[in-house]
């Protein structure tokens, strides 16, 4: 059923003409949104009851004969009628039935599928999400997104350090959450930092609006970092160096005192290339940087002359290490 399918459903429920199937489609949004709790007085609810009570009791009225799985669901829907009706009148009178209530149900019939992508442990890794935003993770990072967007906003989940490139679309804002943040954009440039003990959001280029647990920190502009921390729930706003905040996204690979096997393994996967290592552990470690534009000769050739280690090409895809 499409988008459209679903304001027809509810407006055939308001009428007192909805079909057997309306009803079961209904419950199914009843079953979803039995935890809400839609803070009206009780004074309130009566008036809401008086005006739609009549209504639920004619889509729901069934004969003396009517099927026990009918009957079920009358006796369902009646016991809730307060509950269903003002979620009704909440939807009618926001003007939602064409946002909030489709999108609802729409997740919970057709839900998006979410793709989870993370960057390995000393890989730093581009990836493209459905609108053409581009996100660089850092090492270790991480990001869930809607493999296709729909509704008022876009949306992201990441955890780690991430460089985000949104696509502009004033139609839809993009939020990018963390564990602690929720950081709202139009189409700009940030880096958003989440950490054990605090969490940041750096702005390269345009303004985004930072909160935290629904209080808003700040609103950047480029230059501009706020951090939070966790623990006190204190921000601080200050001026950083746009340059060294994005000097990772450059790099393609990143190591620090990481062991020379793990090092080695990292590169190899990069260029899909075999390995023949000792079958001793060196008890090396290395630290250093790679960009997109040093080769395998040129990675290698930096871990030798740092470990001391010797490399050789043995065939066509074949690496031999020794260690000295």
């Amino acid at each position: 059923m499409d988008l459209h399918g679903f304001e027809k459903v509810m407006q055939r429920y308001l009428n007192g003409q909805a079909t057997d199937a309306d009803l079961l489609l209904i419950e199914q949004w009843l079953q979803h949104t039995a935890d809400k709790d839609y803070q009206l007085t009780e004074e309130r609810k009566k008036v809401i009851a008086a005006r739609l009570l009549h209504r639920l009791k004619a889509i729901t009225q069934t004969p003396d004969v009517a099927p026990v799985k009918s009957r079920r669901l009358y006796r369902s829907v009646s016991k809730r009628f307060v509950r269903v009706a003002a979620a009704l009148l909440i939807l009618v009178t926001s003007g939602a039935l064409g946002w909030i209530f489709r999108h609802q149900l729409t997740a919970r019939i057709s839900p998006v599928a979410v793709k989870t992508i993370k960057a390995g442990p000393y890989e730093i890794k581009k990836v493209q999400l459905p609108d053409h935003t581009r996100v660089t993770l850092n090492t270790g990072a991480s990001i869930s997104f809607p493999v296709a967007y729909t509704g008022r906003r876009r949306s992201a989940t990441v955890e780690g350090e991430v460089f985000f490139e949104i696509a502009k679309d004033h139609r839809q804002p993009f939020v990018v959450h963390t564990p602690s943040l929720d950081v709202t954009v139009l189409g700009t440039s940030f880096v958003v930092t989440e950490q054990q003990q605090y969490a940041a959001v750096s702005v390269v280029t345009g303004r985004v609006r930072v909160a935290a647990a629904q209080q808003q920190l700040a609103e950047l502009a480029p230059g501009l970092q706020v951090q939070y921390n966790k623990h006190s729930r204190h921000a601080a706003l200050q001026r950083i160096n746009v340059q060294e905040v994005m000097a990772w996204t450059r790099r393609s690979l990143s190591f620090e005192a990481a062991p020379l096997e793990q090092v080695l393994k990292a590169i190899a996967q990069k260029w899909n290339v075999r390995l023949e290592l000792p079958a001793t552990v060196s008890g090396k470690a290395f630290t250093g940087d790679f960009n997109n534009n040093d080769s395998l000769d040129d990675m290698m050739a930096a871990v030798a002359l740092t470990t001391g280690i010797h490399w050789e090409k043995t065939g066509k895809g074949s690496i031999r290490i020794t260690y000295p």
